[in-house]
């Protein structure tokens, strides 16, 4: 993957709190645990986010954690089972939660392609003058146009639930500032929902003028558990072999 392809990928805020992570833990430590994203971020760098179920990619691995291969194999297998961390085929293995995290990446960046497409024909719209504003009295309100449709809010939001026609009615009251600003906020507020079930209805969100949240993703969230800072916590709760 080129420089300027990479990017950050979420990880949990406590992933040692999941079973098969602790599984994981319990049986090769905290080397276990680092190895294992090392592996995820090599899988998110693949470009068809697999890797060869190969030696070579062992030893690859293992040079790089001051491991043995053997070691390395031993981790993913049991990544495989009984964890279940990764899936495998007769040539590749892989993570579905990477390839999760890839969708929602292509998904975000098609949001925001659309996004600011929508924004850029709303301010030409601001730009030129209404043709309502030629007309008189009630016809001058009748003939305007809103900046932006409803219905690319209702796409780009993406979570088409409630009653439609009252969304539809709370949007066309809004000005054409405000639906502005939607759009342009709008992809920071969905990549700040980490679980789409707490996603607010449409109807909830404006209602709520969530539009105006301060959708700042906490750092924490993007630590790589290959940090030494990370790392040296596990040992203090390790669990002891008996």
């Amino acid at each position: 993957m080129r420089a300027k392809d990479t990017y950050y990928f979420p990880h949990d805020y406590e992933p040692t709190s999941d079973p098969k992570i602790q599984a994981l833990i319990g049986e090769f430590g905290a080397s276990g645990y680092g190895i294992f994203w090392r592996i995820i971020e090599m899988l998110h760098s693949e470009q068809n986010h697999k890797l060869p179920f190969k030696k070579y990619v062992f030893l690859a691995i293992a040079k790089q954690m001051l491991t043995s291969a053997e070691q390395i194999q031993a981790i993913i297998d049991y990544c495989i089972e009984p964890c279940e961390l990764f899936d495998k085929d007769m040539d590749y293995f892989w993570s579905n939660r990477v390839l999760t995290n890839i969708n929602e990446r292509a998904k975000l960046s098609e949001i925001r392609r659309i996004a600011g497409r929508a924004g850029a024909i709303a301010k030409q719209k601001l730009a030129k003058p209404s043709k309502g504003k030629e007309m008189k009295g009630n016809n001058k309100e009748n003939n305007k146009e809103n900046n932006i449709a409803f219905e690319t809010f209702w796409n780009l939001y993406d979570k088409k639930k409630g009653d439609r026609n009252k969304c539809e009615a709370k949007w066309n009251k809004l000005n054409d500032d405000i639906r502005s600003k939607i759009i342009e906020t709008l992809p920071a507020f969905i990549s700040s929902i980490r679980d789409k079930q707490f996603q607010p209805y449409p109807m909830t969100y404006l209602n709520q003028e969530r539009w105006n949240d301060e959708t700042k993703i906490s750092t924490r969230n993007e630590l790589l558990p290959t940090d030494p800072r990370l790392i040296s916590d596990i040992d203090a709760w390790r669990p002891i072999k008996k």
